[in-house]
């Protein structure tokens, strides 16, 4: 068997779940962190939240919008205007400046 031997570890039940609870608490983290991003990438922003998230003021925010140069959603073809998450991302994509080689 190249040198290796397999050994058994005999643990009660309580100790075997003190192992996993660590685990357990750490999956439950990532579900958590996991749900948050979901629900981020699916949300919709007003004017207010869309320009926080830009730093950059709400006028500049419908300059851009005027020139189409951001998404956006104009709910029931009536006054309300919305971003989705990827709007905003798309946008911040496509002024990013690369870095100099």
């Amino acid at each position: 068997m190249n040198g290796s031997s397999n050994k058994v570890i005999v643990i009660s039940v309580e100790e075997f779940l003190n192992i996993l609870n660590p685990l357990f608490q750490r999956l439950d983290r990532f579900e958590s962190l996991l749900s948050q991003k979901f629900s981020i990438v699916n949300s919709t922003y007003s004017d207010a939240e869309a320009a926080k998230y830009l730093n950059m003021s709400t006028k500049k925010l419908q300059h851009l919008r005027n020139a189409r140069k951001i998404g956006f959603v104009r709910e029931d073809g009536g006054r309300k205007i919305t971003y989705k998450h990827e709007h905003l991302l798309e946008y911040l994509t496509a002024n990013e400046l690369k870095k100099k080689k």
